[in-house]
């Protein structure tokens, strides 16, 4: 606590426990060894220079269109081409005499002459047997027998002349028939046809467009304003 907060601290104690009457007060004032007054300072202003933006720094982005011009080129109207030409064959009718079915030798078969004639066959040969005979008073007996043979006729077919192959010769068999001939064998061959040219006009491009980023900056200006540097109050100043 600095000295004069410390006196006016005790004033104001001594003002409250004693009271005193406006008279007695400057009686005593008169008398007294030291006295203060309480006056009021007033508030203390400065001019100072301050920085302010008026405008804000920015970006803008700024589009150069592209520089366009005229340039004469050639281009192809039609592409070369080549194709395939057939020549086809040259034919013509000839007459030709041909053989449809060639001379050839057969044998024909002469079949033989048979006849029928009749003869007598033995069927079963002649043959002896013996009998065994009893008798009443001669007692018994074997006696030989002759049997005779047993024949049939028949009738048997006889080769009177044997068959036999007769050598017959048939001639070729002809005729004329038409025939298609080639004169003049087909061909083919390429045909070339070269490509079709013209000049024209085509705008091109000399210098693209470009995009390009401007930056401003801020502007700032200085402006002078008055600000209170030490706001005023009440304070306790020695009288004498």
């Amino acid at each position: 606590m600095n000295t004069k907060t410390f006196i006016a601290a005790a004033i104001a104690v001594a003002a409250v426990n004693v009271p005193l009457t406006a008279s007695a007060f400057d009686r005593g004032c008169r008398h007294a060894v030291e006295c203060y007054e309480k006056v009021r300072s007033p508030d203390v202003y400065q001019t100072v220079e301050r920085q302010v933006v008026v405008r804000p720094a920015s970006r803008e982005v700024v589009y150069s269109p592209p520089v366009m011009g005229t340039r004469q080129e050639r281009v192809m109207v039609r592409p070369a081409s080549t194709r395939l030409v057939r020549t086809p064959a040259r034919y013509r009718t000839v007459h030709k005499r041909v053989v449809v079915r060639p001379a050839r030798t057969v044998y024909d078969v002469v079949p033989a002459v048979t006849r029928t004639v009749y003869e007598t066959v033995v069927v079963r040969p002649a043959t002896t047997k013996w009998v065994h005979r009893r008798r009443l008073f001669r007692g018994e007996q074997m006696c030989k027998f002759r049997v005779p043979a047993v024949t049939r006729r028949v009738a048997r077919t006889v080769v009177v002349r044997p068959s036999r192959r007769v050598r017959r010769h048939i001639p070729a068999v002809t005729r004329t028939v038409a025939k298609r001939v080639m004169v003049r064998e087909g061909r083919v061959h390429k045909v070339h046809t070269p490509a079709v040219y013209r000049t024209v006009s085509r705008r091109v491009v000399v210098k693209p467009g470009e995009r390009h980023v401007v930056r401003h900056r801020a502007v700032v200006e200085t402006r002078r304003e008055r600000v209170r540097v030490r706001s005023g109050g009440e304070h306790w100043v020695r009288s004498r």
